[in-house]
């Protein structure tokens, strides 16, 4: 029996391969199946038939993305304004308008004027729309790269495959079914289930993929790289004062002459006379070996 149940896994897998590669062939009859285990021999499946058309994903539009082609649409510009900040005002705007958002702001200062990067998500169908209203913002436009992806026949593939990778699951969830009724051996049924939990995140890797797929073409990405004009420097800065300049260098000075005062004061009342009263016992040795030795040179002579 363990050979019969191992067998089945094995056409249904072999199924699943053959769909992936060729289109969706027919399930087995339950009936037919049953008889295949009971007497130990493989279920040939019926000749496939021809590849069915693409059936919409589960998520809400995917016919009409199909039908239209998905093509993921981005463009990035870069553009010199008058003011940063009032075309950053006047972008959110136009995102919110567009019913649209945007997904990354960044802002820095270039010479004490503000510049910025901000990142839209807008619906496809408004892309060129957006972006001749954002270039009429620039009082130039330096830089503009425009790239469409067609990604349409990935999605087609993946439709094919989650449609093949759910018969299977139908297939194998009516033979755990059957072999639970048959109160069959636990390591044929955990066979089974260790299938079903495969082929089932194999169908949800594929509806996140496709998802993304959707939401990446439904939605185009403008990045807008903004830089203010450049404002001729002045011959003096703003901010420069040269009287508390020399407040600042007097008061440095009149520090480091007291440091100096104080290491003066340090010297002369603290460091002499403790070398002072230190060398005292050497300097009155010193006195006592010299008389004496005058005393002795005075006895000789006489």
């Amino acid at each position: 029996m363990r050979k019969a149940i191992s067998l089945a896994v094995f056409v249904i897998l072999s199924v699943v391969l053959v769909g992936c590669a060729m289109g969706a062939p027919a399930p087995l009859a339950p009936e037919e199946m049953e008889r295949g285990f009971d007497k130990g021999l493989q279920v040939a499946p019926e000749a496939p038939p021809p590849m069915p058309a693409a059936t919409p994903a589960p998520y809400g539009g995917a016919e009409d993305l199909v039908s239209d082609r998905m093509i993921v649409r981005t463009a990035s510009l870069s553009l010199v304004v008058e003011d940063t900040e009032e075309s950053l005002e006047v972008i959110e705007n136009l995102a919110s308008e567009l019913r649209g958002y945007i997904s990354d702001l960044r802002t820095w200062r270039v010479n004490d004027q503000l510049a910025a990067s901000v990142t839209l998500r807008i619906p496809a169908e408004s892309f060129d729309e957006a972006r001749e209203r954002i270039k009429d913002l620039a009082t130039e436009l330096e830089n503009e790269n425009v790239s469409g992806q067609d990604v349409t026949e990935e999605y087609v593939d993946l439709e094919a495959r989650l449609h093949n990778l759910e018969v299977a699951e139908e297939e194998l969830l009516e033979l755990l079914a059957s072999a639970q009724e048959t109160h069959r051996d636990a390591d044929s049924i955990l066979a089974i289930y260790r299938e079903i939990t495969n082929v089932r995140q194999q169908i949800e890797q594929i509806r996140g993929r496709m998802q993304y797929l959707e939401n990446v073409s439904s939605l185009a990405t403008l990045t807008i790289n903004l830089t203010p004009e450049e404002v001729e420097e002045p011959v003096v800065e703003p901010g420069w004062e040269p009287l508390r300049q020399a407040r600042d260098a007097l008061r440095t000075l009149v520090n480091a002459l007291k440091v100096l005062v104080d290491l003066l004061i340090w010297v002369v009342l603290f460091f002499l006379p403790m070398v002072a009263i230190l060398s005292l016992p050497f300097v009155l040795a010193w006195l006592g070996w010299y008389a004496w030795r005058r005393r002795r040179r005075g006895s000789k002579e006489s």
